[in-house]
């Protein structure tokens, strides 16, 4: 083979293996959408704007669901914002296949796994969507916001998994890598218990849900103080590469800049729903804080996970141990 062919070939290789890197940024670029359109769906209070799923308004038109007619969809604020929102998510759910099929077909490892685990968690998300619409229960409304969030970050996980930077990343020397690990994994749980507790917040009005929300902040602070605070040790360390103490000090920054906006709007959507609005909100606008918030904190427990995985591909659990055990 001369070496033209060979040039040739390899750059075949890497346009192919481009792919599920693309598709995995495509496919959390639209669930950012649909993250808003569904926070902007439970602000509304607009979950049953629409009877039916697949089907919709069945036995009055009994249309599928991306032939709804355009008349009928932009007949109310409601309607609007959950058809949108349910359009994004079977946009979401063809790139998830795509996304996954990429990456059982060029991919290895992590980028692999975590493909396949997007796709099952955003079908399940589908289906406690429909339960929630054909249920009209709001036991379901609170799971699928609640688990919406957690899809998300998946969907962030696997662009980090197929990012060349991750998959060229390797151990670095961190002297407490252990501690470093478990306080990414410790901050990541509380975020997400502190969503889980904002989802309660939403769909019930409760008054023990806002204390439970507003107790749990303290803890996600004083997990994210921690685990900056490793995180900048572990970056200052001598011997570590300048490649993994960048990577770290990026995780940091993220946390940092996510966590002061998240408090921001926290802050906002306080008022908002307390004070100027009420629980539920006329238009779009008048939900915008509460909404903005929702997509916050999916915003912190992405970067919260995608630390995780940093800490994890630059102390692999076995040598971190071991090192930690001497």
């Amino acid at each position: 083979m001369n070496a033209h062919a060979v040039t040739a070939e390899a750059g075949t290789d890497a346009r192919a293996s481009a792919w599920p890197r693309r598709l995995a940024l495509a496919t959390l670029a639209l669930a950012l959408p649909l993250a808003f359109f569904g926070g902007s769906v439970t602000t509304l209070g607009a979950g049953l704007a629409i009877d039916g799923w697949l089907i919709l308004e069945p036995g009055r038109g009994d249309w599928f669901l991306w032939f709804y007619p355009v008349e009928q969809w932009f007949r109310d604020v409601g309607t609007f914002v959950e058809h949108s929102h349910r359009l994004l998510g079977s946009g979401v759910g063809l790139l998830a296949i795509a996304t996954a099929a990429a990456c059982l077909r060029s991919e290895r490892g992590p980028a692999r796994a975590l493909s396949v685990a997007a796709l099952l968690a955003v079908i399940a998300q589908g289906l406690l969507g429909a339960a929630r619409v054909l249920e009209k229960s709001t036991g379901f409304a609170f799971l699928h916001g609640a688990f919406g969030q957690a899809v998300f970050a998946l969907l962030a996980a696997t662009v980090v998994a197929t990012s060349p930077g991750f998959q060229s990343a390797r151990p670095a020397p961190i002297g407490a890598a252990p501690a470093l690990r478990r306080a990414a994994l410790v901050a990541t749980v509380a975020i997400y218990a502190q969503i889980v507790a904002g989802a309660w917040l939403r769909h019930s009005g409760a008054t023990l849900a806002l204390l439970v929300h507003l107790a749990l902040l303290f803890v996600v602070l004083g997990t994210l103080l921690a685990l900056r605070a490793g995180l900048r040790a572990a970056a200052g360390e001598a011997g570590v590469p300048p490649a993994a103490a960048g990577a770290l000090l990026r995780c940091t920054r993220a946390l940092e800049l996510l966590l002061g906006a998240q408090i921001a709007l926290g802050v906002l959507a306080f008022f908002s729903v307390y004070v100027l609005v009420g629980k539920v909100a006329e238009s779009v606008q008048q939900g915008l804080f509460p909404t903005l918030h929702v997509i916050g904190g999916a915003a912190l427990l992405c970067a919260s996970l995608a630390t995780v995985m940093w800490t994890r591909r630059l102390t692999p659990p076995a040598t971190a141990d071991a090192r930690g055990g001497r």
